[in-house]
């Protein structure tokens, strides 16, 4: 006669069952990077695609970042995604529209060639002169020129159109660096400006 052991719950089912029984501690979830951290992030990785000469995935990844919240980022993804194209379709280009030179204007300021910049950037100006994002860039290219009143104005008056704009100058890495050589820009960007620049 066969008889049965009986198991106390320390087979592999009882095992299950009493590690069920245990209590797990909690875990602390990281905290998810806000939509700016995304777009920056993304907009390095396409900086180093575009480095790597991979223009076509460079100019797919430039154009998700140019979609993002901060505007800077976007405007030299825009620029580069330009470049992209150029560099893919040897296209000529045709600058009709204020968008048009803007862009082109940001692109020939992220690569430092600050006579043609500000060109095309008075051009977009000329075709839209309450457009705060060409005024904005056109102080970055002034200060760039070493034109510290010219920064200046321009800034002020995109800081007038939008005063989200000194926010976005306070935190933007160049104009810091442009601040600590023009003091009027410093003044300017300072949580409660004197009004003179």
């Amino acid at each position: 006669m066969t008889t049965k052991k009986k198991t106390n719950g320390a087979g592999p089912k009882g095992a299950a069952a009493l590690g069920n029984s245990v209590s797990t501690t909690t875990k602390r979830v990281p905290e998810a990077p806000s939509p700016t951290e995304v777009q920056l992030k993304a907009y390095e990785h396409a900086v180093q695609l575009f480095a790597q000469r991979k223009f076509a995935d460079a100019r797919a990844v430039f154009l998700d970042v140019a979609k993002g919240p901060a505007p800077n980022i976007a405007d030299k993804a825009r620029s580069y995604a330009q470049i992209c194209d150029r560099r893919t379709n040897n296209v000529e280009i045709k600058l009709s529209t204020a968008e048009d030179h803007f862009n082109y204007g940001v692109e020939r300021l992220n690569a430092r060639d600050v006579d043609l910049a500000r060109h095309h950037l008075g051009r977009a100006l000329s075709m839209q002169p309450d457009a705060d994002h060409v005024l904005y860039t056109m102080a970055l290219c002034c200060g760039f020129a070493g034109d510290g009143l010219g920064a200046c104005e321009n800034l002020k008056r995109a800081i007038d159109l939008e005063p989200k704009n000194r926010i976005l100058a306070r935190q933007d890495p160049e104009f810091t660096a442009l601040a600590s050589q023009f003091p009027n820009l410093r003044a300017l960007l300072s949580p409660e400006p004197s009004g003179a620049y």
